[in-house]
C-alpha cells in the first residue's frame, strides 16, 4: 500500500517543487524588470487568460503568487498521507503504536477534520465571488483571481480526504492492535 501512495503523491510533490523552481525563475526575471526599468515584458494583440494583454511585471509578482499557492495548498495533503510532515509531539516516537494511533485518530478527529470543514464553505465563497465579480488586478496583474483563490478550497478538500482516510485507517489500526503506522 505504501508504494501505491508513493506512487501517488510523488508526481504531485514533484509538481510543486517545480512551483517552487519556477517561483525562482519569475522573482528572476522581475528582478531583471526592475534593474532595467521595464514595467512590460511582452504585450498581446488579443488577451490571454490569466495575463490579459501583456505581461507585465505586476503579473509576474500574480504569478509567483499563484506558483506559491499551488506548491503549498498542493503538497499539504501528499506529505500528511506519506506522514512527512513535522509533528509537534516530541514524545510520539518514544510512545507505542497504540498511543501513536490514539492521538492521531484524537488528533484528527477533534481538530484536523472540523477545522478544516468549518474552513471549506467560505473558502468555497471565497473563490464564487472572485469568480463571479470577475475579480482582477487593478496594476496589471493577473485578470483571473479565483485562480489562485482556487487553490485553497482545492488544497482544503484533498486534506479533509486525506485526514478521513487516516481517521479510518488508524481506528481499524487501534482497534485490531496493529503496529503498522504508516
Amino acid at each position: 500500500m505504501h508504494a501505491v501512495k508513493t506512487r501517488l503523491c510523488e508526481p504531485i510533490l514533484n509538481l510543486c517543487g517545480l512551483c517552487l523552481l519556477l517561483i525562482a525563475f519569475v522573482i528572476g526575471v522581475g528582478v531583471l524588470m526592475h534593474l532595467f526599468g521595464v514595467s512590460q515584458l511582452i504585450a498581446f494583440e488579443t488577451p490571454h487568460w490569466l495575463v490579459g494583454g501583456a505581461i507585465t511585471f505586476n503579473s509576474l509578482m500574480g504569478l509567483q503568487v499563484l506558483l506559491f499557492a499551488v506548491a503549498i495548498m498542493m503538497a499539504i495533503a501528499p506529505v500528511l498521507l506519506l506522514d512527512r510532515h513535522v509533528r509537534v509531539d516530541v514524545f510520539h516516537s518514544r510512545l507505542s503504536a497504540r498511543y501513536r494511533h490514539a492521538i492521531d485518530i484524537v488528533g484528527h478527529a477533534l481538530f484536523g477534520i472540523p477545522f478544516f470543514a468549518l474552513l471549506l464553505l467560505p473558502a468555497y465563497r471565497f473563490v464564487e465571488r472572485a469568480y463571479l465579480t470577475s475579480e482582477r488586478s487593478t496594476d496589471g496583474g493577473l485578470t483571473d483571481i479565483y485562480v489562485i483563490k482556487a487553490t485553497l478550497p482545492i488544497g482544503i478538500t484533498l486534506f479533509l480526504a486525506v485526514l478521513v482516510y487516516l481517521l479510518v485507517k488508524r481506528t481499524w489500526l487501534f482497534i485490531s492492535g496493529s503496529s503498522d503506522h504508516a
